[in-house]
């Protein structure tokens, strides 16, 4: 299958990014307690920037050694602060219940949490109505070698390990030149939440693993449905 062209590259992609209103309608007409029915919606925005994202690579500099870094699979995390929009409870960078509001990150940061680092691209102009997006980098390939599902933490490592302040060191972005092939799965052992922000148990929802919801990894909780995670097609 011949691959399409990049008609634009990751920054530009990440900047110009918006849910459709039919994008929104159908992830709200999903985001229920009853969960999705059927085949689930997977955003044709998201795969888009995955197409672009998976194509690409980081290039570490560090003193006269070079890195490239290439992500084979990625996670979506987006949550609308604003009432009445898309909630994902499990993002890391959003407003608490109670206390301040969190500030808007810029576009392009690389977010070190506990599960990894996320590439940002968060909109909105108040903290108060914000859109928290970002891209979890979920596995990844170093020089070309398979790619290391083991963990997304070990990506801090090629990023940011044994790197001298005095030799100088850099992360670039860069693109690819033709869009990945992608494959739609959901996030890794991520969650559905009820409607009181809770991790859904699944000793206590019989009912919706007799309608095909699965478990999460742990077997603990229900499976959050929706197929946010992309991972390049290797060919």
């Amino acid at each position: 299958m011949k691959k399409a062209k990049i008609m634009q590259n990751l920054k530009d992609t990440l900047e110009s990014f918006s849910l459709s209103e039919n994008t929104r309608r159908k992830i709200l007409s999903e985001d229920h307690q009853s969960g999705n029915q059927g085949i689930p919606f997977i955003p044709s925005e998201f795969r888009e920037i995955a197409q672009i994202a998976l194509a690409g690579h980081f290039q570490v500099s560090a003193g006269t050694q070079q890195v490239t870094v290439q992500p084979t699979c990625v996670e979506f995390y987006y949550h609308e602060e604003a009432e009445g929009g898309i909630k994902d409870p499990i993002v890391y960078h959003r407003n608490p219940q109670n206390g301040s509001p969190k500030s808007i990150f810029k576009l392009g940061i690389l977010h070190n949490h506990v599960s990894g680092i996320d590439i940002t691209f968060e909109k909105g102009t108040h903290p108060e109505d914000a859109i928290r997006a970002s891209l979890l980098i979920r596995e990844f390939s170093v020089d070309g070698n398979p790619p290391d599902s083991r963990s997304t933490l070990l990506l801090y490592d090629m990023l940011y390990s044994q790197a001298s302040i005095f030799d100088g060191f850099s992360i670039k972005w860069v693109d690819g030149e033709e869009k990945a092939e992608v494959e739609a799965d959901v996030r890794k052992n991520v969650a559905k939440y009820d409607e009181n922000g809770q991790k859904m148990q699944a000793k206590e929802h019989q009912e919706l693993l007799d309608k095909g919801f699965t478990l999460t990894k742990d077997r603990k909780h229900i499976q959050d449905p929706r197929p946010w995670q992309f991972k390049k097609i290797q060919v």
